[in-house]
């Protein structure tokens, strides 16, 4: 196992409970980590799971923002259709996702709103792809960001979630990024 996949491992196993937390003062000494056990049975919707689905809805949201820009503002109709049925296709994955989150009766925080985070699209960078001189190309770029990111953050949720439903959802948004992937590529 990869040193990065090992990362994205603890990344999404941790950032349910992590994200937005700050480090204590260098003044006062850290606490070590509480000892918790799982009372999920295997194959139960858990800490793994609730991670992964929480920032896909993050990052999903986020790409709307880029996505819907690209579906009016690209000059090239291929990439504005692109653009709308990425669009069309988050919005599917996203109520597939908030459906997991109702199932496990687990309510959806976003935990990584205006984070600078791979894959997820920021507000400056939006603004700057708004005024970029070559849209195309950026609007490009920032896809295939959030393409590649995704992806690699649900492959490890379809290697590592033993909840059924997420682990079919992560491999199908893994197939989905690789389709994708490869449409972009013909068309930037």
């Amino acid at each position: 196992m990869t040193l990065f996949r090992l990362f994205v491992i603890f990344l999404l196993a941790t950032g349910v409970a992590a994200c937005g937390q700050q480090a204590p003062p260098p003044s006062v000494p850290a606490l070590p980590p509480p000892v918790t056990t799982s009372s999920v049975a295997p194959g139960g919707f858990g800490a793994t799971e609730e991670s992964f689905v929480q920032l896909a809805i993050a990052t999903d949201d986020q790409a709307l923002l880029l996505l819907d820009l690209g579906a009016t503002d690209a000059t090239d109709p291929l990439l504005r259709d692109f653009a709308k049925d990425l669009a069309a296709a988050r919005r599917t994955e996203l109520t597939a996702l908030h459906g997991l989150l109702d199932a496990a009766a687990v309510e959806y925080q976003n935990l990584h709103k205006g984070h600078d985070m791979p894959g997820m699209p920021t507000e400056d960078e939006l603004a700057t792809l708004r005024a970029a001189p070559a849209f195309d190309v950026e609007f490009a770029r920032l896809a295939r960001a959030h393409l590649t990111e995704s992806r690699t953050v649900a492959a490890s949720a379809a290697d590592n979630a033993t909840h059924p439903d997420t682990r079919a959802l992560a491999a199908s948004m893994v197939d989905e990024r690789d389709t994708t992937l490869a449409r972009l590529d013909t068309l930037a």
